[in-house]
This record gives C-alpha cells, structure tokens and sequence, in this order.
C-alpha cells in the first residue's frame, strides 16, 4: 500500500466564524491557512482525502446548539465533520502509517487524534469514502433506527422522509433485503424514480401540488412505521396517515435545524396538534443515538457489506471538488438537496 499523496507545508481548515442565525450565511464560515500540525506521543496525524457534509452539523455551529443544553462551539473552531483519510504519522502501536481511518476528523486537510472514535477502514471492501456513507453513520443511523422499531415482519409498511438523502437511501436498501414494503418521500420526480429502483416499492414528489393525494394513495391510513428524517411540516401530513398503534421514529429534524427562520412553517408551534394525533391513534414515538447502540456495529457492517456487493449503484453519492467548496457544499444541503450522500473530496 502506498500513500498517495505528499506531505505539504499548509493546513487549509473550515472554521466558524460567526454563529448562524438562521439559514447559514456565506460569511459564517471560512477557510482559513494554519501549520500542519505535530502528533505528541500517544497521537496519530491524518491527511484527510474525502469530507462529509451533513446537515446535524448545523447542531453544532448553532450559538444555542439543542435549545441551550450544551456551550456554543467557540469561534474560530474548526468545524467537526466526519472525515475518511489516511495515517502518514503515528506515535501509536494500534495504528500503523498508511491505514485508512474514519472519524469525526474535522473539516480540514490534517487532523490530530489520540484513535478515540477513529474507525479503521480496509480498501479491500470498497472505496473507502463509502465509509461516511452506507458504510458509515448514515448508513449505521438507518441500521440502528429499525433496530430501535423492534423486529418488523416482512411486509411491514414503512414510510420514509427525506428517502433520497444518505440515511433515507441506506433505509430503502435495508427494507428491501429484509422485505419490508418501503415507500419513500424525496422532491423531484427524477428523485422519486431513482428511490425505486433501489429499494422503494413506490416513492411520492413531496413538490408536486397534488403531494397529500399521491400520499395518501401510496399508504392508505395503514402506515405502520414512519422513519423521518425531517421534522417540520411534513409531519402533519403524515400523522393522519398512521395505523393505530404504529410508530414514529425520529432520526433526523433537518427542516428545524436552522431554527426554520425565513422559511417554510417557521415559528408555528405544532406541537399540540402532534400530541393529540399520538393521542388519538396510540401512536408510539421514538428517538435513538447511535452511540448507545455501537454493539450493533459489526452486525451492520456484514449485512449492509452484503447489499453494496449484491448492488454497488446503490450507494450513491454526490461528489464535491475542492476545501473551498465545503461551505457551499454545507449550505446546499437545506436549499438543493442531492440524492445520496453529499461529499466533498480534497
């Protein structure tokens, strides 16, 4: 194995620069030029190859990151995102030059880690940027989630927002191998067809006029799980739609995680009208974090494994050039989402 790429003297980093209000603005983040950092004993350093963007970094950038419950992230922080790269220092006997990790590294070209948290990755099983995709968290957040549901019996109608995205595809291929009748709900007609060709027994155009209608006819009031990925406004068109006794899942709140200022439904209070809607049909609401359940990992990666080598296309992602281009990759995301996992390779 060889390293493919040298050592340079500048380490090109994506920082906060002002806490967003509301959607994210072009000058609240910016790349900014730093040394290459050095591993002290008991270090390892990265060079990263491959960034992810995902929208729960809006979480963490945000000046009240959950209503308040945890400190702001400081200014001139170096945004936390997930990163694949390779080892090419290490004072560490667990990890060797040239192994491909996986990790919250940070949105930069070099990352310091003591191997906490860093996940090894063998190119062997596939490209290695899969591993912040199907193979990764998305992909582990979907595996988790109908973990959580409990054991689903083949035909279980499941209902899924946000399909098109990297958790919501990783989802579909999931129902698919275990025979659970998946219907997806993504924007766009080409996005609806794509859903089902991989995974999805139908898909509905959440942009199109007659969108509750088309919802309706795909799933009756027979909904038995609903997997969302989104929050927002798209829950009142659900909730009519749920079996009695069914269950919600919350994984995602994409559509909140700006806060919603400026846009669609901002500032309506919907939570008594989903009380009373979980009231009326027993609904059962649940949430997860991945991290209680990393028993499940290897589990996740044999049968997840399985499904891309039965059917590599399904693992799509979307490709960005370029450090500098991680902000706008970043903000795309709650304005143009893409289908699959969104990437920005450096």
């Amino acid at each position: 194995m060889v390293l493919n790429r040298d050592m340079d003297s500048i380490n090109r980093r994506v920082v906060l620069r002002a806490h967003p209000q509301g959607l994210v603005r072009d000058d609240d983040l910016a790349i900014e030029q730093g040394p290459v950092p050095q591993p002290d004993e008991g270090q390892l350093l990265v060079r990263n190859h491959w960034l992810s963007v995902d929208p729960m970094i809006r979480i963490f950038i945000d000046a009240a990151p959950l209503g308040g419950s945890v400190p702001p992230m400081p200014i001139g922080t170096t945004v936390p995102g997930p990163a694949v790269g390779q080892v090419i220092r290490s004072n560490r006997p667990d990890f060797a030059v040239g192994d491909w990790v996986e990790g919250r590294l940070g949105w930069q070209d070099y990352a310091l880690s003591s191997g906490q948290g860093l996940n090894r990755i063998d190119p062997d099983d596939g490209p290695v940027e899969l591993a912040l995709g199907m193979l990764g968290l998305p992909g582990f957040s979907a595996f988790v989630g109908l973990d959580v549901a409990g054991p689903l019996a083949q035909g279980t109608i499941l209902l899924v927002s946000g399909a098109a995205g990297a958790v919501g595809s990783a989802v579909g291929a999931l129902a698919r191998a275990r025979g659970l009748h998946a219907i997806g709900i993504a924007s766009g007609p080409g996005k609806c067809a794509w859903l089902r060709k991989t995974g999805y027994a139908d898909a509905v155009d959440r942009t199109a006029p007659d969108f509750a209608e088309q919802l309706a006819r795909a799933v009756g009031d027979r909904v038995d799980l609903y997997f969302d990925n989104v929050g927002g406004p798209m829950m009142d068109s659900v909730l009519p739609l749920m079996k009695r006794g069914g269950q919600v899942l919350i994984c995602g709140l994409m559509a909140q995680y700006d806060d919603m200022v400026g846009r669609e439904g901002g500032g309506h209070d919907r939570l008594p009208a989903f009380l009373a809607a979980v009231m009326a049909r027993g609904l059962i609401v649940k949430a997860f974090a991945n991290i209680d359940h990393l028993a499940l990992r290897p589990a996740f990666l044999a049968e997840m494994g399985a499904i891309i080598r039965a059917d590599p296309a399904i693992a799509r992602v979307h490709v960005t050039q370029g450090m500098e281009q991680v902000p706008a990759a970043f903000r795309r995301l709650f304005t143009d989402s893409v289908v699959g996992k969104s990437l920005v390779r450096i």
